[in-house]
């Protein structure tokens, strides 16, 4: 095959899989909601805000809110974030702390020192993790967004669980399983070789150890059957059983296995309630996609010119089978940086909502 009919081949494939994105907003930076009123304290930080130093990391949708989390650092005011995804206005939203600004004290160990992960249920509450800082520990934050975005509970993980020393943990991604009567938390800590288990109902935490495999990006199938797990710098995809994951302790070494291996190394995955696997990967300007119910081939459904950014999507599903995109590219000034969010309609749901069995297969 001719290089330049390889290449129209690929194109070819790359259309046939694509998907529709509109653009809902664009940035060329972000501003934040910041509270009214004289504060120095709040003019300090309003002083030291630095729009070039703004990275997107995680998603997650409920009804009219989006909610991100942002790589902290003395110049962002706030690590975890949310807008408004539908109203009149065309204009760019800006970003509002979530909860509230006065709970993103710095070096306060009762207050959010680094969002990352995060995930919303369909009893309307955000699950986020905090990975703390170097005089803080890491925690798990509950809130109730049918309820004034309540905290409904703080958990502190016992040392034994994720390292409260800040150089030994890196909590990242976390996925959700509604049982009969608890929610458990599956959740990577990529400093060390295990899957973190939070059970909401006993307000317990504990590991479930994968001797020799460090965890990164993690999804959950619709039918709460499989996990599927992905290392930082590695492109191997994995799974296991959920059922390895219930009870605390190690695992058997068959019960991890190799699914296949992507082009590029994952940094985010998630999975819809048809069964498909989307995944984005570190510095590359595409997102793949995966029918978990076929054998393994990686499909790229979404492709932009060059994208200078480490992150360069993050995304999310909503209960209208609608995906959510953040795209940044960094331009030719990395300080400089222009984001847009965008929209498509996919035919399903998060994998929250079981396997949607009235939709069709695709591939």
């Amino acid at each position: 095959m001719s290089p330049l009919f390889s290449a129209i081949f690929l194109l070819g494939l790359c259309l046939a899989n694509g998907i529709n994105f509109t653009t809902v907003y664009q940035w060329d930076k972000f501003d934040f909601v910041w509270p009214s009123g004289a504060d120095p304290s709040i003019e300090q930080i309003k002083d030291e805000y630095k729009p070039g130093n703004v990275f997107l990391r995680y998603m997650a949708v409920f009804r009219e809110r989006l909610f991100l989390s942002l790589l902290g650092g003395s110049t962002i005011p706030a690590t975890l974030v949310w807008l408004p995804i539908s109203g009149s206005s065309t204009a760019p939203p800006k970003l509002t702390p979530f909860p509230s600004l006065y709970l993103h004290k710095r070096d306060n160990c009762d207050s959010i020192q680094e969002a990352t992960g995060m995930e919303t249920d369909r009893d309307g509450r955000l699950w986020m993790l905090d990975n703390g800082s170097w005089d803080c520990p890491s925690k798990f934050w509950i809130f109730n967004l049918l309820k004034n975005d309540t905290t409904e509970r703080v958990h502190h993980f016992p040392d034994a669980v994720v390292s409260h020393s800040y150089a030994k943990r890196a909590l990242r991604n976390i996925v959700l399983d509604k049982t009969t009567d608890d929610y458990l938390a599956y959740i990577t800590d990529y400093f060390s070789e295990h899957v973190v288990v939070y059970s909401r109902k006993t307000n317990k935490s504990w590991t479930v150890k994968t001797p020799g495999r460090q965890w990164y990006s993690l999804a959950l199938s619709a039918n709460k059957r499989q996990l599927y797990l992905s290392r930082f710098e590695f492109k191997e995809l994995y799974s296991m059983s959920v059922s390895e994951l219930k009870n605390e302790g190690g695992i058997s070494a068959n019960s991890v296995k190799l699914i296949g291996k992507w082009n590029e190394e994952p940094n985010r995955m998630l999975i819809d309630s048809a069964n498909v696997l989307y995944a984005a990967f570190w510095y590359q300007n595409y997102l793949s996609k995966w029918n978990t119910s076929e054998p393994f081939r990686e499909q790229r459904f979404h492709e932009v010119g060059v994208l200078r950014a480490v992150l360069p999507f993050t995304f999310a599903l909503d209960a209208n089978r609608n995906l959510w995109v953040t795209e940044r590219n960094a331009t030719e000034d990395w300080t400089k940086p222009k984001h847009k969010l965008l929209k498509a309609a996919v035919g399903a749901r998060s994998y929250q909502f079981g396997t949607s069995k009235d939709l069709p297969s695709r591939g």
